[in-house]
């Protein structure tokens, strides 16, 4: 970390764990808020998908409008008013029955809910160690929207109607709101980097192109994931298991990463991961059977969340203004956005296609980190000035 840079307390970083996971908390539960809205009646299959890529789009727009906030004025009344604007928005689709309306709700709370993960974002940037802060944001923030992701549809949903999903958004934001209250420091205060602008390079440009250009080859493949089982001949039980498997992965990598994976060299691992995802595609092509099918979904899952921390970890190391590493989740929004959008044209003809763009995008990614490897004169992002060593008990 420069010198410079004065870390958040392990308190803020907790809180701001706990409001970034109820931003996130939508996309957790995507099908079944959504879904919802069509066995009311109020939206069809068309318009699901485009009130879920407006509310992603203005989420990832609310981050950088969250950052830009934080960094400029600093208070917890913005993180309280994004958390309140969510709980409104969500309540506000509820009684709306107007597609118009409903994707207007839907993006306005997409852009409270960047606000809440541009809190994470700036508290990972600053902290001591972004890898292992990152990678323990990863894992708290897959428990959540997993157990609403089965308590919904099995036990509120059927007791209290279609739009339990929407109540329940609506009380993580709330939530979200009263933890900012417990946030005692200035976010436009947290470095004196803050005055500077990012120093833009080769180097710095290769690194967020790696973040955009890996989650755009995962969103590719991830999207299809469903057709390529089927395709496989495997039944939706078992690509259900499969998919089961590769999220418990991700959770458990995450938290793997957030102990002690973090001490990791960051750019082998991120080399390394590129090169194995750019194969991984290839070989889900010719995986038909369940175990073989689930092991490369797990693994192509799991790298793609494990190479995270190491990717945020390496934009604060080559930046000292720490301005970039909380751009880290935007771009991977981004990248997931553009995967599907890239592919789309070809779906119908092949998925064999589909799964050689994905590793295309990885190939580029694996270039993209070369191209830093060179530019650091061949050394390991774990030993760069610009990171210091781990402190004992901070995040």
């Amino acid at each position: 970390m420069s010198e410079h840079t004065v870390p958040l307390s392990n308190r803020t970083v907790y809180l701001s764990l706990i409001i970034g996971t109820g931003g996130l908390t939508f996309f957790g539960i995507v099908p079944i808020v959504l879904g919802a809205l069509i066995t009311s009646g109020r939206i069809n299959a068309a318009e699901l998908g485009y009130i879920a890529t407006a509310e992603t789009i203005f989420t990832a727009v609310g981050m950088l409008l969250g950052l830009r906030a934080l960094r400029s004025f600093g208070g917890r009344w913005a993180i309280v008013v994004a958390g309140i604007v969510m709980a409104l928005a969500n309540i506000a689709i509820e009684f709306l029955s107007n597609f118009g309306l409903i994707i207007s709700a839907g993006s306005m709370a997409g852009l409270a809910q960047g606000v809440l993960v541009a809190v994470v974002c700036l508290s990972i940037g600053c902290s001591l160690n972004p890898a292992r802060t990152s990678g323990i944001f990863l894992a708290v923030s897959v428990p959540p929207p997993l157990l609403l992701a089965y308590f919904l549809p099995s036990y509120l949903m059927p007791r209290f109607g279609n739009g339990a999903g929407l109540s329940a958004l609506a009380v993580v934001g709330l939530v979200s709101s009263a933890c900012a209250l417990f946030i005692r420091e200035d976010f436009c205060g947290t470095s004196a980097a803050n005055r500077k602008h990012v120093d833009w390079t080769p180097l710095t440009i290769a690194a967020l192109l790696g973040i955009l250009l890996s989650s755009a080859g995962y969103g590719a493949a991830w999207a299809y994931v469903d057709l390529l089982g089927a395709n496989h001949g495997l039944k939706s039980q078992e690509i259900g298991f499969a998919l089961s498997v590769a999220i418990a992965g991700q959770f458990l990598v995450s938290a793997l990463i957030g102990a002690i994976g973090w001490r990791l060299p960051t750019l082998k691992i991120l080399l390394a991961v590129s090169a194995l995802q750019t194969l991984i595609p290839i070989l889900l092509q010719e995986s038909g059977s369940l175990p073989g099918f689930t092991l490369l979904l797990t693994g192509f899952a799991l790298m793609w969340q494990g190479a995270t921390p190491f990717a945020t970890e390496l934009l604060a190391a080559l930046d000292d203004s720490r301005r970039l590493a909380p751009l880290a989740l935007p771009l991977q929004l981004a990248g997931l956005a553009l995967g599907p959008l890239v592919v789309a044209p070809v779906a119908q003809a092949s998925l064999s296609l589909i799964l050689l763009i994905a590793s295309g995008f990885y190939g580029l990614t694996l270039i993209a980190y070369i191209v830093v490897l060179v530019g650091r004169g061949a050394s390991d992002t774990a030993s760069m000035n610009s990171l210091e060593a781990d402190a004992p008990g901070s995040v």
